[in-house]
């Protein structure tokens, strides 16, 4: 074997620490920016260095609420859950928060929408892909109210994620409402939130959700949480206004609910179905995307558009999406 000189060895083990300098930071900056997408998804808080900024941006929402709109919906891809949130005026009000690794996510879109504190927070049923990000966001928002299903005794969770919903409550001294039908929170001049449902006992947690109406001068939003169809059924049998141009289709698109006789009676021109990209469920489920398209109804699915934003002037409604840009 031929001998290397030593200027040539030198200049190896100088490349050789230059490359393991190189490969340390690399993985450095890997972790950290591993920490920080574990950070952003609630599953670890740790304080990152300035320059890693340069490689990490928050959470933006697709639109913000302007001068010219009378109300911003925002649908908020939180995977296989629900979050949605209202802004009028200087009013938000926030529908659910997704499963607790949606929590931080759902905290950053806030902030980045230019909300400081929630008139109120609605959990629309005790399932974790509703409820499990909440506590995240009553522990960096101050809350007026939440409002919530009133459930007997034997409905309620003993699950751990419930638990720390109401651990969180409590230690935030949060006032809790019990929702009924025929609450009203005004939120802005010609803007008004309508609780339509529950409307009786039931004894399927799906179908105590909070079911409720938004008025937007003359364009109206149906939030359904993860109600089917006896509830879709007693909503039209108690003559209650669910007529709206936009539907926010029950329990992700599943064929439990989004009756054809319910649809029909709310008469959506845009339906939007929050769901997650392969979930296990198959929502949403074809027999829905069939009755709406033979409605002509415009479908909007956070699995395939992600964060979806709906602005009301009080007489048009645009949208926006993540993907798709303006329509």
């Amino acid at each position: 074997m031929r001998k290397v000189s030593r200027s040539i060895q030198k200049r190896i083990r100088f490349a050789g620490k230059k490359v393991r300098l190189l490969y340390t930071a690399a993985v450095l900056a890997a972790v950290l920016l591993g920490a920080a997408v574990l950070g952003e998804n609630g599953y670890l808080s740790i304080d990152l260095p300035g320059w890693l900024g340069e490689f990490t941006q928050p959470y933006q929402p697709v639109a913000q609420l302007t001068g010219e709109e009378v109300a911003a919906v925002h649908f908020i891809d939180v995977g296989q859950g629900d979050s949605v949130l209202i802004q009028a005026g200087e009013a938000a009000v926030l529908i659910d928060a997704g499963e607790r690794d949606q929590g931080q996510k759902v905290c950053e879109y806030l902030k980045a929408a230019g909300v400081q504190q929630l008139d109120l927070v609605i959990a629309t049923h005790p399932h974790s892909d509703h409820i499990g990000g909440l506590p995240d966001v009553i522990e960096q928002f101050p809350v007026e109210e939440i409002l919530m299903p009133d459930l007997p005794d034997e409905m309620v969770p003993t699950t751990a994620v419930f638990q720390r919903l109401v651990e969180s409550v409590e230690q935030q001294q949060i006032p809790v409402t019990a929702a009924s039908a025929g609450m009203e929170y005004p939120l802005a001049e010609g803007v008004c939130l309508t609780v339509l449902a529950p409307l009786e006992p039931e004894e399927d947690l799906n179908n105590v959700s909070v079911v409720c109406r938004l008025d937007c001068g003359a364009n109206s939003f149906l939030f359904c949480g993860d109600a089917e169809e006896p509830v879709e059924e007693a909503l039209l049998d108690s003559a209650a206004q669910v007529k709206a141009q936009v539907l926010k289709a029950g329990h992700h698109g599943s064929n439990t609910s989004s009756s054809g006789a319910f649809l029909d009676a709310v008469s959506p021109s845009i339906a939007v179905i929050s769901c997650g990209q392969g979930n296990d469920y198959g929502h949403p489920h074809r027999e829905v995307l069939d009755r709406l398209s033979q409605r002509a109804v415009t479908v909007y699915r956070t699995d395939q558009d992600g964060t979806v934003v709906l602005t009301s002037d009080g007489q048009s409604i645009a949208v926006q999406t993540e993907t798709g840009g303006a329509q």
